[in-house]
């Protein structure tokens, strides 16, 4: 396997919080006027979701995250990003929760959230947008599913990178305020993060 594979996991891990982030962001501010940007909502935290998974996954051996791999017969001498990239192809979403606790021992909680948010994301990727309140189903997805997530892989958490778009998210109180009023219960390291001066 060629060396620049393992930064699979770093780019991953990433690029995955930056999606996460973006969705916080959206799902907060709801801008009504932006055509499917509700919906768009949800497909960037599934996304998310599968592509933090797959880091996770990952930091055990990027080629754990491939259900299928390039034919030796094609590879040219290592095995490439770019070989896998063209040849190889990845599990899916609804794979994740097996293929994460075979290859770490981690269980999801909350397996059924993970599993119905997979499924609006399909809806919406493949028929048609509910009607149902798509931002406040990404703002639940994303601190009641995956914040605890976060902070049992990694210590982090994504609401920081959706200050990366607008910080007044934050410092304005705009996160804290659409949570209060969906009612959904914060943990006190994400309550300490909304409630910085």
């Amino acid at each position: 396997m060629h060396p620049d594979t393992r930064s699979i996991t770093l780019h991953m891990k990433e690029f995955g919080l930056n999606l996460l982030g973006r969705a916080i962001y959206d799902a907060t501010f709801s801008e009504f006027c932006r055509p499917f940007v509700h919906a768009s909502t949800v497909t960037l935290a599934a996304q998310a979701a599968e592509i933090l998974i797959k880091a996770k996954i990952a930091e055990e051996h990027p080629l754990l995250i491939f259900s299928k791999l390039p034919s030796l017969s094609k590879a040219q001498d290592m095995l490439t990003i770019s070989e896998l990239f063209d040849h190889g192809k990845s599990y899916t979403y609804e794979e994740l929760p097996n293929l994460l606790w075979a290859t770490t021992g981690f269980r999801l909680d909350n397996l059924e959230e993970y599993r119905d948010f997979g499924v609006l994301r399909n809806k919406i990727m493949h028929f048609a947008v509910p009607n149902i309140d798509l931002a406040d189903e990404t703002l639940r997805f994303s601190i009641n599913f995956m914040e605890p997530l976060l902070e049992k892989f990694w210590d982090i958490t994504a609401i920081e990178y959706a200050e990366y778009f607008d910080e007044t998210i934050i410092d304005d109180g705009y996160l804290k305020e659409r949570l209060v009023n969906l009612n959904i219960n914060i943990s006190q390291r994400i309550f300490n993060i909304l409630s910085r001066d």
